[in-house]
């Protein structure tokens, strides 16, 4: 490096030539860091699908057998492994059903998971506390239902709905009766897992909690709700929406109430529905007769044919040819006696799509 100090040199040079000697320094050197990391990540990588793999294979064993469940060797477990060997058993714990459920708690209490949840509940990382209740959830473990009880009601979305779900999965009496009347106020909650929140508490504990939850809210709180509804029993449905029918005036209300109306127990204040000013209204209100319809129904339909909104004839048109009292040579008469050319039209278009043309 003597030719870095020659005395010839000028300071500038001097100093171009030390800063090209560094960068080359600096590139070679990180080069080899990148390779290195390169070489460390694959290794790492490698030993945690041989890790991963052998814990599948156990899972698999244990789900087909409560014995091997219970004896079989376990692979080797270390520290840096407990959050994958967490995921993994929840990742198999969701998709079993039946007594390989039992088994798959067998084999966690084996492997100390409940000691590893509970000590990831303790930290203050949301990821960490999502992976522990979810565990809790899958465990069936009462055990710590009043701090998932708390989590409920925390302000982060994916921490409270995990929270909900295992509090559902733990005790379905008491989970149901804490979220349901929740589902309104957290509509940051994925809609669709609050229907598998539902499904899993299932129909006998929901319908009561959210029958009282609709009535009790809000005509936009009762059209949020209304799209659960379904997961209730069929006789509480009914009678539901046949009070939301009878008693609100509100146009969304009455909307997604007449989407789940099975009427055949008779549908409230048709003839007023079906001449409703919100178009949507009368045109669920066509719907429901083209589900429920009788004779004295069709007189209604046809006033329909000639409404100012195209939505609403259609519906109106696709009801009537798919009424089952009304024939082919019926139908045709019907189209014959219309006067209004957008009637006319408009059943060609419906008997086209059945058939009928």
């Amino acid at each position: 490096m003597d030719w870095l100090f020659h005395s010839e040199f000028d300071t500038a040079t001097t100093i171009a030539l030390w800063t090209i000697a560094a960068v080359s320094v600096t590139t070679v050197a990180l080069f080899t860091f990148t390779i290195v990391l390169r070489i460390v990540t694959l290794a790492q990588a490698r030993r945690r699908q041989r890790f991963l793999v052998s814990w599948r294979d156990v899972f698999v064993l244990s789900m087909l057998s409560r014995k091997d469940a219970a004896e079989q060797a376990l692979p080797s477990l270390r520290r840096r492994d407990h959050t994958d060997l967490l995921e993994e058993w929840n990742r198999a714990r969701s998709i079993v059903s039946g007594s390989a459920v039992e088994n798959l708690i067998e084999l966690a209490r084996r492997t100390r998971i409940p000691d590893l949840a509970l000590r990831l509940l303790r930290k203050h990382g949301v990821r960490s506390r999502i992976l522990a209740v979810q565990t809790f959830g899958h465990l069936r473990d009462s055990a710590h239902r009043g701090e998932i009880r708390q989590l409920v009601e925390h302000e982060n979305t994916a921490l409270s709905i995990t929270a909900a779900v295992a509090l559902v999965e733990i005790d379905p009496d008491f989970g149901a009766s804490i979220v349901v009347p929740l589902i309104e106020q957290r509509r940051d909650w994925p809609v669709n897992r609050v229907s598998i929140l539902l499904r899993l508490a299932g129909s006998e504990r929901v319908s009561e909690p959210l029958y009282r939850a609709i009535r009790s809210a809000e005509n936009d709180g009762r059209i949020y709700l209304l799209k659960f509804a379904r997961l209730m029993e069929p006789e509480v449905l009914d009678a539901l929406v046949g009070d939301l029918v009878r008693s609100s005036n509100d146009a969304g209300v009455l909307s997604a109430a007449l989407k789940l109306f099975s009427g055949y127990g008779g549908v409230p204040r048709l003839a007023w529905l079906t001449q409703h000013e919100t178009w949507y209204v009368r045109m669920q209100a066509a719907k429901v007769i083209g589900r429920v319809g009788q004779e004295e129904h069709l007189r209604l339909l046809e006033s329909l044919l000639d409404d100012p909104e195209w939505w609403v004839r259609y519906r109106a048109a696709q009801s009537i040819a798919s009424l089952p009292f009304l024939g082919p040579n019926q139908l045709r008469k019907l189209q014959k006696k219309q006067s209004s050319r957008f009637a006319v039209d408009i059943l060609q278009q419906a008997f086209a799509e059945v058939g009928l043309a």
